[in-house]
């Protein structure tokens, strides 16, 4: 019974990890910082999806948002991203890097469209002066 209860945890926490490992994936950490010249090493490469002129940004351990910079230089073990260097030092070593969640234009095309009922404004929007909110 012992071994059936530990296998289940296992198993469990398999699951879960397999769940979020596409955010897990992706985040990086802070390994070097050159402060002066808002330069921040990451240990993020490639194929993390770390590449040239992609959006980098970095988070606190409460998961705030500190500021967010371009990759100047990618390798196979890591990668350089700019940012402004006064807000570079607010960065620490080990901080988490990550490739900011696209927002979709979903909100953008429905505004624009025009609507005669709040039936074509999805679940929660409302038509109004043929747009929806």
């Amino acid at each position: 019974m012992k071994k059936i209860k530990i296998f289940l945890l296992v198993f469990s926490v398999m699951m879960i990890a397999a769940t979020f490992y596409k955010s897990i994936a992706i985040a990086a950490q802070v390994t070097r910082i050159s402060a002066d010249k808002g330069l921040i090493i990451i240990d993020g490469n490639k194929d993390t999806g770390f590449i040239m002129e992609a959006k980098v940004c970095f988070y606190s351990a409460s998961g705030e948002e500190i500021t967010c910079g371009r990759v100047q230089q990618t390798s196979e073990s890591y990668a350089t991203v700019k940012v402004n260097n006064r807000v570079a030092i607010q960065i620490k070593y080990g901080m988490e890097a990550k490739n900011p969640v696209e927002k979709s234009d979903e909100k953008a095309t429905k505004k624009d469209k025009g609507c005669s009922d709040d039936s074509e404004c999805g679940d929660f929007g409302v038509c109004i002066n043929n747009k929806c909110y």
